[in-house]
């Protein structure tokens, strides 16, 4: 879209303004995919066809989001949605992002093969702004793509932009740089991260179940500390889909006085006390008999815009494991 400088609002805006579209190589054939995008930076086709892009914080955009796109879809900017009326509700992203995690998203890329150890076939999203690589967790619930990301312990140079797999060597090669508002400390980079066959000890999979969360790592772990639930903390809350720049972080318990989803929502007088997080219960964790899955009981567990998963955790061959989980529930498996 045509942002403003700072930031705030849009420039004159013309027919096809934040959308997707797809051109056939002749330029014979247009199609638009998709709408309301304020300022995606970089997009991933799936081996599938599969259609992810990011999107930055700002105008009718909360936070950053990872985008699993739909054909017909309409990603959240009111302004360039390019629809009469204008849409009251928008399609949900797999997961939103506190700024902590990515306050500025690059581009995404998919993992072509084993090569790359365990993750093969699967998402990678990079942030620009925390010079961060994330593993995405999606699952599927009641329809509707979603999940999280986990982070992996790499700190690159620059901001990560752009990322691809050579068909040669079947491993990962970063291009960051430096422009905008980024913890990066170079003005560019070309960094390769290489598997190098060695146990990787990560988060590789989640479903939210009416009974919380299941948690499936890359390596088993102890039993000892998997089942402990003091080893694990879980907080949720919400943002304010509206017209202004951004939103706070609301308690989930805010939907009772005001809808996150309400459009063009003011956020004064008492309401203002629910800017906070709201903390989970972990009543018990079990382990799985592979001793790689987790299972999190959370009585309190519901659909929330974004929620926060921390462990303290030792592989069964005693390394530490210790991390987080940020995920967005649409919806609860049984």
């Amino acid at each position: 879209g045509p942002v403003k400088n700072g930031g705030r609002g849009f420039q004159h805006i013309v027919k096809h303004h934040g959308s997707l579209f797809k051109v056939s190589p002749d330029g014979k054939q247009f199609e638009v995919v998709a709408t309301g995008f304020r300022a995606p930076n970089g997009i991933a086709i799936g081996p599938k066809g599969e259609l992810t892009a990011g999107d930055n914080e700002g105008t009718w955009t909360p936070r950053c989001r990872l985008n699993w796109i739909k054909p017909g879809g309409f990603y959240g900017v009111v302004d360039l949605a390019h629809r009469d009326p204008a849409p009251t509700d928008y399609d949900r992203p797999l997961c939103w992002f506190p700024k902590e995690v990515d306050n500025s998203s690059g581009g995404q890329v998919w993992v072509p093969d084993k090569r790359w150890g365990p993750f093969g076939g699967r998402l990678l999203h990079l942030s620009y702004g925390t010079c961060s690589l994330y593993s995405v967790l999606k699952e599927e619930a009641g329809g509707q793509i979603q999940g999280g990301v986990t982070r992996f312990p790499l700190n690159f140079s620059s901001g990560t932009m752009r990322a691809r797999f050579h068909p040669g060597d079947g491993q990962l090669y970063v291009l960051g740089m430096k422009g905008w508002q980024t913890s990066g400390v170079l003005d560019g980079s070309l960094q390769r991260v290489r598997y190098t066959g060695a146990p990787v000890r990560m988060p590789h999979a989640l479903s939210a179940t009416k009974r919380g969360v299941e948690i499936t790592f890359t390596e088993a772990l102890d039993p000892e500390w998997a089942t402990d639930p003091e080893n694990y903390a879980v907080s949720q809350w919400n943002y304010i889909w509206s017209s202004a720049y951004g939103s706070p972080e609301v308690s989930a318990k805010a939907k009772s006085a005001i809808a996150p989803g309400e459009a063009g929502v003011e956020w004064t007088g008492d309401q203002k006390k629910l800017r906070e997080h709201d903390t989970l219960n972990v009543k018990s964790a079990k382990l799985s008999q592979d001793g790689k899955t987790v299972s999190l009981e959370l009585p309190e567990i519901q659909p929330v815009m974004q929620m926060k998963i921390q462990f303290n955790l030792e592989t069964a061959d005693g390394e530490p494991l210790r991390s987080e989980i940020f995920n967005t529930i649409h919806a609860l498996n049984p």
